[in-house]
């Protein structure tokens, strides 16, 4: 092997050493975030079950996404910048979960202003919105102020509610939405949280309401 490929063995494995290390970095600051996490949530003390929930008209087979300007908290973890390796946070659709949330059980963004939008699995007239947090009293990770926009089939947002999830409440609080038109698609947006400058948690996002029976499959 003459000098010049030795030279570029070296600069490869140089490389590799480099991508190896960030990556050890990535991982160790993935449990730094899990155990920022279960600190910051404290313990979990389940309320009694929703019973009130079928009647409310709760909307089941939706997904979330994050918004366009949020940057999620963690993101993924990387081999190399390439391959996979897994989640250093839960997805967004962790929000729409119908088990009780526990403490890490949330979907993380940065900062104390985001969004995640919901689309349901066909168009709806939505009453209510409900947001739960575990440990709201000592949690500063939750939202607090918020916005919930009904997004139109052409893209127009029209402001649905507007609200505030306080700490001295239960950890599930239920809000009105005042736009009663059919829509598939809702945007809640996070304004302020209770104070934590890094990050901000959401547990669960649930919406309740009709589904419209009389569709077109493509709408």
């Amino acid at each position: 092997m003459d000098e010049a490929s030795v030279d570029e063995c070296r600069r490869r494995m140089g490389h590799l050493a480099g991508e190896l290390s960030r990556t050890q970095r990535a991982l160790r600051a993935t449990l730094r975030l899990k155990r920022t996490l279960m600190h910051t949530t404290q313990s979990y003390v389940p309320e009694l079950s929703d019973k009130s929930v079928m009647q409310r008209g709760y909307v089941a087979g939706a997904r979330a996404s994050k918004g366009s300007d949020t940057r999620e908290w963690g993101g993924r973890v990387a081999l190399w910048g390439v391959l996979p390796l897994w989640r250093a946070a839960p997805p967004p659709d962790t929000v729409l979960a119908q088990r009780p949330p526990v403490p890490a059980d949330c979907w993380p963004f940065s900062g104390s202003q985001g969004e995640v939008v919901i689309e349901l699995s066909r168009k709806a007239r939505l009453s209510q919105l409900s947001v739960e947090h575990v440990r709201p009293d000592t949690a500063r990770s939750a939202p607090k102020n918020f916005v919930v926009y009904s997004i139109l089939d052409n893209t127009t947002r029209v402001e649905s509610a507007r609200g505030a999830y306080t700490y001295n409440r239960p950890a599930k609080q239920y809000f009105p939405l005042t736009a009663r038109i059919p829509v598939r698609r809702v945007a809640f947006t996070v304004l302020s949280n209770q104070g934590n400058e890094r990050y901000t948690c959401l547990y669960r996002i649930h919406l309740y309401g009709t589904l419209e029976t009389n569709q077109n499959i493509s709408s």
